[in-house]
């Protein structure tokens, strides 16, 4: 989508990899400039020059968003942008092992974060004249997996907070919409401890031997994992001006393997 963004800028959170950081990438060659957000901006190195900014930034603390868009405004001078990302997704022995503080952590930034970042981005995108919120979900939210009770809840939660935000907001030319992936080979399930290695261990073989039985346990059309890539092109997609009648409204990026409306 080369040149779709020129002139634009965004704000990715959850930059430093996986989904964020392939949609600064997708953001920057689409032509727009781009500030990465993220506890741990190491990924970024090296992207874009002058087009592309960091920031280090952890929204489970309110001020850190405020930061975060007036970081952009001092680099770009405008917000047209934002893209919520920065979630973790910790793998659990079930609800009834998930205690009080893993939910109080996966809530504060998967969507309290979201909350905050919107909050924070909301009045330099009606200064600017408009703007577009996209907000990463996943699938979890609506088929939940019980490795991550706490996450599919959360990740429940941004669903609506899209919609409340598209309600109010999308007269004012802010429009939101959620692009909600599933089975997406991403650092969620590669790092150590995630999912490839919790599958492995269930499976009793190797990490791609697991995951390409867990392709086929999970019947997924296409026959294989989706990329960071793939979520990144929607993103983008829903970013640009052929996305302008587009506000309230849920991608799946899943393969085909989501049976719900």
């Amino acid at each position: 989508m080369s040149g779709g963004l020129d002139g634009k800028v965004a704000v990715v959170t959850g930059a430093g990899g996986g989904i964020g950081l392939a949609c600064v990438r997708a953001f920057h060659a689409a032509g727009a400039c781009v500030l990465g957000a993220d506890i741990d901006t190491g990924g970024l190195a090296g992207i874009g020059g002058e087009r592309v900014r960091e920031a280090r930034v952890d929204l489970r603390h309110p001020e850190d968003a405020d930061a975060m868009v007036q970081a952009a405004l001092d680099a770009f001078g405008r917000l047209d942008i934002l893209v919520n990302n920065a979630s973790i997704a910790p793998v659990r022995q079930g609800f009834l092992a998930t205690t009080d503080e893993d939910w109080q952590r996966t809530l504060e930034l998967n969507l309290l974060g979201y909350i905050r970042a919107a909050r924070a981005a909301i009045p330099a995108l009606e200064r600017t004249g408009g703007g577009v919120l996209i907000h990463v979900a996943s699938e979890a939210a609506r088929m939940p997996n019980p490795r991550l009770p706490d996450y599919s809840v959360s990740k429940s939660g941004v669903l609506m907070l899209s919609k409340v935000l598209a309600a109010e907001f999308t007269s004012q030319g802010i429009r939101s919409n959620v692009v909600s992936p599933a089975f997406i080979r991403s650092p969620i399930y590669d790092r150590p401890g995630g999912l490839a290695d919790s599958l492995a261990e269930e499976f009793g073989v190797d990490k791609e031997t697991a995951l390409q039985k867990y392709v086929e346990l999970n019947r997924i059309p296409v026959g294989r994992l989706g990329t960071v890539d793939e979520v990144a092109s929607m993103v983008t997609y829903l970013a640009t001006d052929d996305a302008a009648f587009i506000s309230g409204s849920n991608f799946s990026v899943d393969g085909g393997v989501t049976p719900v409306i």
